[in-house]
């Protein structure tokens, strides 16, 4: 499968998000906060049962080729989880919120090798419906850890 195209697309996800903040980013309260609690639960609950308890079937989703697979399951694991913790942490919500789009980047070829193929007993989705989701998903992370982006006033 190509990746090419897909990771293009959450690459620009990512770089059209703070193109359009040049101008800084708003805080929206209770919401925002509601928000980090709905992005980082499956950040938590991935970390966790798909990187650690179900440590086998998580490792089958990495393309062949990859160095230490169980080792990158894991480590990624760990970053979901540190993610998530970090995004309510206040002097950290945005650098958490901008790596955590950034390890969605760096682990979607295991999602796009994944495509459709049945893992653990799972059906995949399919490359499109994935990259769909993957992109909103960093939309949500990013809102949840910047807060709405305020457009550049030009002069």
């Amino acid at each position: 499968m190509n990746y090419a195209v897909p990771l293009l697309l959450l690459v620009l996800t990512i770089l059209a998000w703070f193109a359009i903040g040049r101008g800084g980013y708003a805080g929206f309260g209770v919401t925002q906060w509601l928000l980090r609690v709905l992005v980082a639960l499956p950040l938590l609950a991935s970390g966790f049962f798909l990187h650690f308890v179900r440590l086998d079937s998580t490792t089958a989703m990495m393309p062949a080729g990859f160095p230490a697979p169980q080792a990158l399951v894991l480590l990624t694991g760990v970053l979901e989880i540190a993610g998530a913790v970090g995004l309510f942490l206040p002097r950290f919500h945005r650098s958490a919120a901008l790596w955590i789009a950034i390890m969605m980047v760096a682990v979607f070829p295991a999602n796009i090798y994944a495509a459709g193929k049945v893992i653990g007993g799972t059906q995949m989705p399919g490359v499109v419906p994935r990259t769909v989701a993957q992109i909103v998903y960093i939309l949500l992370v990013l809102l949840a850890g910047y807060g709405f982006p305020r457009l550049s006033k030009r002069s």
